[in-house]
């Protein structure tokens, strides 16, 4: 056997691969970018797009190159690092790299691992053999996803793309790959079976450590029955009774191999709940919180699912013809099936697991015609239901899914061993699996969905039979969203502090607006008019902020306003003294000075208040003289006077016409709703929603605040128009179930069985 010669070979066909589907994500990202740049929303926008296609049209040669460069250097990459020391290493992403970056790549591992499974670990057993005792798995071994990911990750150091470009190379290719993966493992396999390396190679499991003095019904199967009268004498001694036959208990041995009677909420002695082995010593298990309500639950659940004569569901027979699983046995092919390949654990994949764990056990134990218990046949049937439940869930952000697929063989494996994962609500699996429903509810549509997937990941690999795995996972995912959670809430709490400040801005306009409507009365030159209303409306909004009405300065500005407008009345004009009007004047031009316009504007506000003088000191003789003057131009009034010409012509429909009884009712409901509410907003036809959270609420200028939920893009719109769309099923109010999605599952899980059972 040559290695390096097998090695070269997996070379050629790989990188054949990866550069077909880099040419076409390439390919898909300039059309893209140039789709994106030709729908630009400005010009800077355009034009940065524009350089991000150009970059990436003159780099992509370069960066194929490069791409190939590490595909050669790969496997001498692994040898080394593995060589280094016994510690078993895994490829990596950079550590300092952008975090889009990195939620892609990880996403692309999930993704490209869930879908090569098979192809996957005969690879890897292969590669164990040309490395000799060198322990090469998925996460370390050349030409895997995660060689994939690291390729990309250290590809992309040395090539100077934008971000938002390497990001949409990685989706791409993603998609691209996902398709013809399996090809290339395909191939690769072939060349190791021409070089004589089969792949009838069993994976080496780690059975499940033992209390002293017990053992599985599959460890000798000559004693089967006297195992099993002891294990009904211990449980009879236990709990001073029968043992129980239940639909929890599964007869005189329980789920595990342990005594029957049903030990939902009981524990094992010798180690924790339902985790044989790991003595008390060595974990802490957290208070348990037992859940009788489940309990009751789940039985009538096992009860609907019981099988009738005949069913297809096989039940343990007596003949010698079959030989029912031991849990020992059904865990440890469990497991070794989780190694071998991804598990979707929805109802419609169920019975092909089935179908698996039995061909596991039959090569296991040399047991011909294995066949699931009852409870084993009702417990993977009911957590394919709860994962439909999940599945189905439109409130639900569907990228969690990744992360549950992450943890399916361990969930299933502690719902079969360890019956307090129905039993005790803070069962640590069970916690977890909450925690997830609640994240993807509360982070809908955000990266942070994308981020937990490390998290089911780590618990997932780290997983040993019991919940120590799980215990982690949910602390340090726990401490993770508290974090985001900080953090949104602070981002949050700024948006909030803007538009309070400017809710008070507009509030102080309206209460200058209203006082200058009473200096203009009377004010027949509209360039008088909008010289108060452009001019000193602004001044005043401030000066009343700042300083208050019984301040000198606003004295002073509304008595300078007033002599103003009153150079555009008539009768009120021939009062005004000189030094009034020229005072007048210059604390104008000093007002414009101050506010920002510019010299030319304030020379032809001078140069037009004169004309306007003028014309009122002249006798009228004719309708012609009457007329008011032709005036100069001013060109940051006349735009102000067109901006707010076209914002009285667009009405909006709360504006156009009174509220409905039934929009009265859904406003109030809003006023009262606690902030953080989440709403999903309909941004299209397709019905695709966007999710923002309630952040604040002003009756006084019914105003409503929204923000994303991680505390940016403030969405802020009127009271009328929410009331109004809410009617109209454009935005909608989103119930996120309290008290555990766990448990409402199983409620609906129930009702559904009655029904087809009715």
């Amino acid at each position: 056997m040559n290695k390096n010669k097998i090695l070269s070979e997996c070379i050629v066909i790989f990188d054949k691969h990866l550069q077909v589907n880099l040419k076409a994500a390439m390919s898909l990202t300039l059309k893209k970018l140039f789709n994106l740049a030709e729908n630009a929303t400005s010009n800077q926008a355009e034009q940065e797009l524009f350089n991000q296609y150009r970059q990436l049209k003159s780099g992509a040669k370069q960066f194929s190159q490069l791409m190939r460069t590490k595909i050669k250097s790969m496997p001498e990459f692994i040898s080394a690092e593995v060589n280094k020391s016994d510690k078993k290493m895994s490829l990596s992403l950079v550590e300092d790299e952008e975090l889009s970056i990195s939620l892609s790549l990880t996403q692309m591992d999930s993704t490209l691992e869930v879908v090569s499974h098979g192809e996957l670990y005969t690879l890897e057993k292969r590669m164990n053999v040309i490395y000799g005792n060198e322990q090469i798995d998925k996460t370390n071994m050349p030409f895997s996803p995660a060689s994939i990911v690291w390729l990309f990750s250290h590809a992309f150091k040395s090539i100077e793309f934008a971000v938002q470009v390497k990001t949409m190379i990685i989706e791409l290719i993603t998609k691209e790959f996902s398709s013809n993966i399996n090809q290339a493992y395909h191939e690769i396999n072939q060349v190791f079976i021409d070089a004589g390396i089969l792949p009838n190679i069993q994976p080496e499991v780690a059975k499940p450590k033992r209390a002293a003095g017990r053992r599985s019904a599959g460890d000798h199967p000559e004693s089967e029955q006297a195992a099993a009268e002891q294990a009904a004498a211990a449980d009879m001694g236990a709990h001073g009774g029968a043992p129980s036959s239940g639909p929890m208990g599964g007869g005189p041995m329980g789920a595990s191999g342990q005594p029957g009677g049903g030990y939902l909420g009981g524990s094992h002695p010798g180690g924790q709940a339902g985790s044989p082995g790991i003595a008390a010593g060595d974990y802490q298990p957290p208070t348990r919180q037992f859940d009788p309500q489940t309990k009751q639950l789940v039985e009538n659940i096992f009860d609907l699912l019981s099988p009738a004569r005949g069913s297809a569901v096989k039940q343990p027979v007596s003949d010698g013809s079959g030989q029912s699983i031991a849990d020992t046995d059904f865990d440890q092919a469990l497991a070794q099936i989780a190694q071998e390949s991804g598990v979707v654990a929805t109802s419609k994949n169920i019975n092909n697991l089935k179908e698996m764990l039995a061909d596991q056990v039959k090569n296991n134990t040399g047991n011909y015609y294995p066949e699931l218990s009852p409870k084993q046949h009702k417990t993977l049937d009911l957590m394919g239901m709860v994962y439909d439940e999940i599945e189905n869930d439109e409130t639900i952000d569907s990228h969690i899914r990744s992360s549950f697929n992450a943890i399916n063989v361990p969930l299933l494996r502690m719902a079969v061993n360890d019956e307090n994962f129905f039993a005790d609500a803070a069962h640590p699996a069970r916690k977890f699996m909450e925690l997830l429903v609640e994240s993807s509810q509360k982070w809908h549509g955000t990266n942070v969905i994308k981020q937990i997937h490390q998290y089911s990941d780590s618990a997932a690999k780290s997983f040993d039979g019991s919940t120590a795995s799980f215990v982690d996972a949910l602390k340090d995912l726990t401490q993770y969203l508290e974090v985001t959670e900080n953090r949104a809430q602070k981002a949050e709490q700024k948006w909030i502090s803007a538009a309070q400040g400017k809710e008070k801005m507009e509030v102080t306009k309206a209460e200058v607006e209203k006082h200058l409507d009473q200096i203009l009365d009377g004010c027949d030159v509209k360039f008088i008019r909008d010289i108060i209303q452009h001019v000193w409306k602004d001044s005043l909004t401030l000066t009343l902020l700042r300083e208050g009405k019984d301040s000198e300065q606003w004295q002073k500005k509304t008595q300078s306003a007033q002599i103003i407008s009153q150079i555009g009345n008539k009768k009120e004009f021939m009062n005004l003294s000189g030094p009034d009007k020229l005072a007048a004047m210059h604390h104008l031009d000093q007002t414009m000075d101050e506010l920002g316009f510019s010299k030319r504007d304030r020379i032809s506000t001078k140069d037009n208040i004169h004309t306007c003088l003028g014309w009122q000191e002249k006798e009228k003789e004719s309708p012609e003289e009457a007329k008011p003057p032709t005036l100069k131009k001013v060109l940051s009034i006349d735009e102000a006077v067109k901006s707010q010409e076209v914002e009285t012509a667009n009405k909006k429909i709360e504006e156009i016409r009174e509220l409905n009884d039934e929009e009265k009712l859904i406003m109030e409901k809003v006023i009262n709703m606690p902030y953080g509410s989440l709403f999903d907003f309909i941004i299209n036809q397709q019905k695709e929603t966007l999710r923002r959270k309630l952040s604040w609420v002003s009756t006084m200028s019914e105003t409503v605040l929204f923000v994303d939920l991680v505390g940016r893009h403030p969405h802020k719109m009127k009271l009328p128009r929410l009331a109004i769309d809410m009617v109209r099923k454009n935005i909608i109010k989103v119930d996120i179930p309290e008290g555990g999605y766990f448990r409402k599952a199983l409620n609906k899980i129930m009702n559904r069985l009655k029904k087809m059972a009715a």
